[in-house]
């Protein structure tokens, strides 16, 4: 035999020894390790290279909080509406908002006396503002007079009121009157009405050519 039929003869025994070890195994049920790490079941479809893959795990949410006031996340479910009415308040207020007061309401007496008495008299003869001064009925009466110094054309005679709450001074109760006197004051006093009360007020009182003026205060007599 020659030299290179043994060689034939050699590398048949060799591969005939590689292919026993590789079917030994796969008829045991054992993993056939392949190249890079990876393997595959014995009698299985994988293919060379396939790596197995490890189960991942299930994710965490974590909500963000902002600055000064947590963020609330969305409820799974939304609770059925009972129809009621909800409330829903506010964390803050602007700076420098007022908040206006309702007027209380007028009651009803079963026999209502329309007359009216003084509760308060301011006269002066120069401009300047009141004391405070307590209304302790729930609507109330101002009636005014004014001496001139001259008529027109020689003067033109001004009474300026304005009236304001003493507990906010921005708020005005009584817009500015301007009084202008272009003849003899009238028998009857001028007058308005104010349909709030049981609050402390006070008056600012501004004179053009004016002697002298009186305010006059008055509530309904039921009251008093």
């Amino acid at each position: 035999m020659e030299k290179q039929d043994v060689l034939i003869v050699a590398i048949a025994i060799m591969a005939f020894a590689v292919l026993v070890l590789l079917v030994e195994p796969m008829i045991a049920g054992q993993l056939i390790s392949l190249p890079g790490g990876g393997a595959i079941p014995a009698g299985g479809t994988g293919s060379p290279g396939t790596q197995s893959i490890p189960p991942t795990p299930a994710a965490t949410v974590t909500v963000p909080t902002g600055k000064g006031r947590p963020v609330t996340p969305a409820p799974t479910e939304t609770p059925p509406w009972d129809g009621s009415v909800k409330n829903i308040g506010f964390i803050g207020q602007p700076d420098g908002q007022v908040t206006p007061s309702p007027n209380p309401p007028i009651p009803q007496p079963a026999v209502q006396n329309r007359s009216l008495v003084t509760y308060a008299v301011i006269s002066g003869n120069w401009p300047g503002t009141t004391e405070n001064i307590y209304i302790p009925t729930p609507y109330w009466v101002m009636e005014y007079t004014a001496d001139p110094l001259a008529l027109p054309p020689n003067a033109y005679p001004l009474l300026i009121i304005q009236v304001f709450d003493a507990q906010n001074p921005n708020r005005v109760v009584i817009a500015p009157i301007k009084q202008t006197i272009y003849e003899e004051p009238p028998d009857t006093p001028w007058s308005v009405k104010v349909y709030e009360g049981k609050r402390t007020y006070y008056f600012k009182v501004d004179t053009a050519f004016i002697k002298s003026y009186t305010l006059t205060i008055k509530v309904p007599q039921e009251y008093s």
